[in-house]
């Protein structure tokens, strides 16, 4: 069981900094919904991940059929309830208590956290 542990950490890993390229990748540029433009950031949404070091059959295994959904790149562009800049949002979200607060958090988790 201690050998599968740290493979799922390594895996958990991987596909946390493959989310985290894509909503880096979501935010730099507008979603599109020709196929060929998916297919174009795809492909640099793999290089990336390549480049950050995650093996490309955790690559393949999580971006495996993956799709655009048009309706969420519709709601995306439209924002029903309100629109505002990510940086908008991310100020009124990330206020200096929810900082404090992940900070304690890290400290008390860090040895799981490695």
């Amino acid at each position: 069981m201690t050998g599968v542990l740290p493979n799922l950490r390594a895996i958990s890993g991987a596909l946390i900094c493959l989310a985290l390229l894509s909503l880096t990748l979501l935010w730099g540029a507008p979603a599109r919904g020709a196929d060929a433009d998916f297919e174009v950031w795809l492909e640099g949404l793999k290089r990336e991940a390549r480049a950050a070091g995650i093996s490309q059959a955790t690559i393949d295994t999580a971006l495996a059929g993956i799709e655009p959904i048009e309706r969420v790149i519709e709601l995306d562009r439209r924002q029903p309830e309100f629109t505002q800049t990510f940086w908008t949002y991310m100020d009124k979200r990330v206020t200096p208590k929810r900082i404090e607060r992940a900070r304690t958090l890290l400290q008390t988790h860090k040895d799981l956290l490695a």
